[in-house]
This record gives structure tokens, C-alpha cells and sequence, in this order.
């Protein structure tokens, strides 16, 4: 009798692992199919958005400045962030292969020979099932605060049990396909098909060849259901800038300039959407939206920019909102007095903080319009918040709940970059000065960079612009025709309110030729405080500065001569 030893030799263990991997890889292409498909079809957090969603406020400033300009584009950026989280849960699908490879074969022994022709190994399910539940342990722990994601607009308490449900759901595939296709790469059909002088059986390599055939089709899949969410994603959009000659007083939604961090924006259905205020107030509440709706609602004209604005740059617009003032709601719950700042959360997992001061502002509104329509989509259907006077990242689209922290509590000390609060981007480093300071920009005649035609001697010249006061409205803007040495008064002659822009005009009629003429323009907010004139770069703290356009001045054009009548 022959002695046989239940560990398999080097080179079988070497050939179970490689066939764990590519059981693993085929695993994590089901699973990543799996996510897609919730995403699209039930607007499930996928872990690929969720991990960005964590892993985002973790960098600095810095970092993401400088990997943002190393993209390219903010888009390029979410999309190569995209791609390492796709490579890295498909490797770590194949990691997992390999140990389940491993662990059956440290779990073989002889009198396990029939069982262990199943595609599903009974011995796998002692790893799978605690693996699975381990791992998705891990993630809901690690990703905590982005479970209350749901890009259908579900109330947070919802939203974060069906997310958790997705990822043990997605996770659980995962587990189940590496078994199915470790047992199709590895296990014969019959015992008469068994390897003979070391060549694999003819069942054997036919189930090898279908192996790789779904593999091939859950690819396909993958790739379709990938490429319905790019076409429904955010970057046909994003980054949309307003401004030029053609700006108006009232922004067009669709001209409405847009910055969001979503590879695709929610898309929330009004019925299933809640609003709550919880946290250090007396009588929590949960509205619907049509009990919002219902009550009375304001409308008003607010102008919003967004933290990255450059000086002259066009991430600011302005529109008609209506909405309820957030103080009603308060008056509702009532917050109590050691309240000390506001936390938000919208559907999309983003939240930040803003001061208490603005919530008990009556300019502080629960929007569902804009510009007398429905919100659009991309601009927070069905609701959103508008905060006046401080960047755009505090006017949260998509909002599902406002949280009142009290003055002790942990989240409103003193960060790592020494800024008091939370945030998605106060953690990187943003602020702490969240108050839009005074600006002002010429929009006309064109121009990039330099205007884009020259000026006539002699021939009237047009500029106009916009200028915004933050909170504090606008009561003067000058312009500068020569290199900012003399101002003169322009005429404001569409005035906004203390919390929209303003647009302006002024005349020049340049007398000489020129090589380069620099044209300025700054501001006065109605509390008498001129725009600030040393330049600051947006990053991290909002820029400063006055814009200018460089531009030339020609000889005016001789009269053209014309015959004399019946000359020769």
C-alpha cells in the first residue's frame, strides 16, 4: 500500500493558485457588472463612488491641485480614479481566488474526491461565507459615512440599508463566481475524463474554454452597462463656465455654470425624497416634498460662485429661486441654544457645514424652482439649498438632511489644516474663509486672455461686465483704462439686490494709437468696502484680486475715396 500525502505537490498548488486567479478576476468582472447594473437601473452607491466619496476630503489641497493639473480636467481626474478602483477591486477579486484556491487545497484530503467534482465545492462556503461577511463588515465600517449615498434620493435611514444590502449583495456575487468558476477551470465533468499523462481531459479543457467564453461575455456586459452611465454621466457638463459678451442679468439653467464631484448626478425621484432636520434641535422632522411645497414660499433673485472662481473666470451665475426660507423650518424644530453650526447631507454622500447665522437668515432657502422651472437635474431636482453670500459648495444640491451640532460636538473642532468643522472639501484644506468676498469681471468686448479685436482711434468703445458683493450687494464699479493708474465711475445700469450681481457698462473713446492698453475694473459693496486689489490665487482659501484685459489700439481707418462721377 502506497502512502499518499493530502499535500499537493509544488507545481499542483502553483497551477490551483494561477486557476484561483483567473477565478478571482472572472469573479470581479461579475461583481463589477453587478454594481453597474444596480447603479443604473436602481441608483444604488456603487463602492467604486463611495471610496473616491471617502478617500476625497483625505487629500490635501495640494495633492489633488496638483493631480487635478497632471489630468488634465477635473473629469479626467474622477475618470483615472475611476479606472484604479476598478483595477484594484479586480485584483483584489483575484487575491481572493488565490487564497480560496489555497484553502481548498489545504482543506483536500482523499475521502473528499466526489464532492469536490461540484462546481460549488461544499468545503468553499467555510471561506466564502465568513470572507464575504468579513469583508463587507470592513467596507460598512470603512465607508460609513457614505452609506446614507443613494442617487434616487432616498432618506438617509433608507438609503443606508440599501446601500449596505447592495455591497453584501455585490460582495457575495463576487464570492459565489469564484467558487462557480474555480470548480468550471478545475474540475472534471467525469471521473473517466481525468488527466492522463499529465494532459488536461477533453471536459476538462472544454470547461476551461467556456470559462474564458462567459468570461468574455461579462466583459461585453461590463463595458455596455460602463458605457450607458458615461453617456449619462456628468462629463458632457461639468465644469460649465458662464460669461462673455452674451451674459445676462438672469442666468439660463442651461447656461448655469456647474462644478459637482459625481461621475453621474443623482437622479432623485420626487415621491421617495425626503427632507429631515435632526441632531441637537427639539423636535426633529421629515418632510415630503409636498408637504414643502405646500407652505409659503419666497422668491429671490441669488447669485452663487463656486470656491474655485478665478479672478475673471466664469464659475458664477445668477437665477430666480423659490423656495421656503429655511427659518420656517426652524421655527418647526426649534434648535436649541448650544447649537453651534449646521451639518448637511445630500443624496450624493457630500456634506459640509455652515454657520449657524445663515440658517436664521431669512434668504436662506429650501429651493424647488429656478428660473420658474422645476430644478433641473443637474442643479439638485427636486430640492436644494441656497445660502447667500458664501461659496457654492455650502448651497448643497440634492438635499435630503440638515444636522444642528452643538458647540462640544467633535466634528466642529479644529481640523488637520487648522479649520474649524467638517466637510468634503473643508477636510482637504478649503477655507476657512467661506464668505464670497467682492469681485468683478469684464465680460465685453470678447477677449481670452487679450481682447479679441483691436480698438479704432476715435471710435467708441463699449465694455461690460458683472460685479458681485458676496451678501452686501454693489453700489459702484469703476474701470481703468490705463493700466489702473485713474478710475472712472461706470454706470451700473442692471442693479442686483444685496445677495445677486450687478451688470455695468462704460463708454471709452481712445484718441491715439496704442501697442497695449490694460483694462481694469473693480468694485465698491454697498457697505462702502472696495474690491481687494492684491491678487490671491483660488486655491485654498478663494481669490482675490482685480480682473484686467490686455488689449491695442489702431489708427482709425482713412475714408475710402471715391470717383468722381463720370471721371475718366
Amino acid at each position: 500500500m502506497t502512502n499518499q500525502s493530502s499535500t499537493p505537490p509544488r507545481t499542483v498548488l502553483w497551477k490551483q493558485a494561477v486557476c484561483g486567479a483567473a477565478a478571482g478576476l472572472l469573479g470581479g468582472l461579475v461583481m463589477l457588472a453587478f454594481m453597474a447594473f444596480l447603479r443604473l437601473f436602481f441608483f444604488v452607491a456603487t463602492p467604486t463612488e463611495m471610496i473616491f466619496d471617502r478617500v476625497f476630503p483625505f487629500l490635501t489641497v495640494k495633492f489633488f491641485i496638483g493631480a487635478l493639473v497632471k489630468s488634465g480636467s477635473y473629469s479626467a481626474l474622477k475618470l483615472n480614479g475611476v479606472y484604479g478602483a476598478l483595477a484594484g477591486q479586480l485584483a483584489a477579486g483575484g487575491a481572493g481566488g488565490i487564497v480560496y484556491a489555497l484553502f481548498l487545497a489545504w482543506r483536500a484530503k482523499p475521502a473528499d474526491r466526489d464532492q469536490s467534482r461540484s462546481l460549488l465545492d461544499p468545503r468553499g462556503w467555510w471561506l466564502i461565507v465568513p470572507g464575504v461577511l468579513g469583508v463587507w463588515g470592513l467596507f460598512a465600517c470603512l465607508l460609513y459615512p457614505q452609506l446614507l449615498t443613494n442617487y434616487h434620493g432616498r432618506p438617509p435611514a433608507q438609503a443606508e440599508v440599501i446601500t449596505s444590502l447592495g455591497m453584501l449583495a455585490s460582495f457575495g456575487t463576487c464570492g459565489v463566481m469564484i467558487m462557480f468558476f474555480y470548480g468550471l477551470l478545475t474540475t472534471p465533468l467525469r471521473p473517466v475524463e481525468e488527466a492522463k499523462d499529465g494532459q488536461p481531459s477533453a471536459g476538462l479543457t472544454r470547461r476551461r474554454f467556456l470559462a474564458g467564453g462567459l468570461g468574455a461575455l461579462v466583459s461585453a456586459a461590463l463595458a455596455g452597462l460602463l458605457h450607458r452611465l458615461f453617456k449619462v454621466g456628468t462629463f458632457g457638463y461639468d465644469g460649465t463656465q458662464y460669461g462673455g459678451p452674451e451674459v445676462q442679468k438672469i442666468t439660463p439653467n442651461d447656461k448655469f455654470y456647474q462644478v459637482t464631484k459625481n461621475l453621474v448626478d443623482p437622479a432623485a425621484a420626487r415621491d421617495l425624497w425626503r427632507f429631515d432636520i435632526v441632531g441637537n434641535v427639539e423636535s426633529p422632522r421629515t418632510w415630503t416634498f409636498h408637504e414643502l411645497t405646500a407652505m409659503n414660499a419666497v422668491e429671490q433673485e441669488t447669485t452663487m460662485q463656486c470656491i474655485s472662481y478665478g479672478v475673471g473666470s466664469g464659475l458664477i451665475s445668477n437665477a430666480v429661486w423659490k423656495g421656503v426660507p429655511l427659518p420656517t423650518l426652524l421655527a418647526v424644530v426649534k434648535p436649541k441654544a448650544d447649537t453651534g453650526a449646521v451639518l448637511f447631507h445630500a443624496a450624493d454622500g457630500f456634506f459640509e457645514t455652515f454657520p449657524l447665522s445663515k440658517a436664521n437668515e431669512m434668504t436662506t432657502l429650501v429651493a424647488w424652482e429656478m428660473n420658474g422651472e422645476p430644478l433641473p437635474p443637474r442643479h439638485g431636482f427636486p430640492m436644494r439649498m441656497i445660502v447667500p453670500g458664501i461659496y457654492g459648495e455650502r448651497s448643497p444640491k440634492w438635499i435630503t438632511r440638515l444636522e444642528f451640532l452643538s458647540k462640544d460636538d467633535p466634528r466642529l473642532k479644529i481640523n488637520r489644516h487648522g479649520i474649524e468643522g467638517v466637510g468634503f472639501y473643508t477636510e482637504q484644506g478649503w477655507g476657512p474663509n467661506i464668505f464670497v468676498p467682492t469681485t468683478s469681471r469684464i465680460d465685453a468686448p470678447a477677449h481670452s486672455g487679450d481682447f479679441d479685436q483691436p480698438f479704432k482711434a476715435g471710435q467708441k468703445v463699449e465694455f461690460r461686465g458683472m460685479a458681485y458683493g458676496g451678501d452686501k450687494g454693489i453700489s459702484q464699479v469703476e474701470v481703468s483704462t490705463d493700466g489702473g493708474q485713474t478710475y472712472h465711475a461706470a454706470e451700473i445700469h442692471e442693479p442686483g439686490t444685496l445677495i445677486s450681481w450687478s451688470l455695468w457698462r462704460y463708454e471709452w473713446t481712445p484718441t491715439a494709437p496704442a501697442n497695449e492698453v490694460r483694462v481694469f475694473v473693480r468694485a465698491v459693496n454697498s457697505k462702502g468696502e472696495r474690491q481687494i486689489e492684491q491678487f490671491r490665487d483660488q486655491v485654498p482659501h478663494g481669490a482675490l484680486g482685480l480682473h484686467w484685459v490686455r488689449g491695442r489700439v489702431e489708427a482709425e481707418d482713412a475714408a475710402p475715396k471715391v470717383a468722381a462721377v463720370g471721371a475718366t
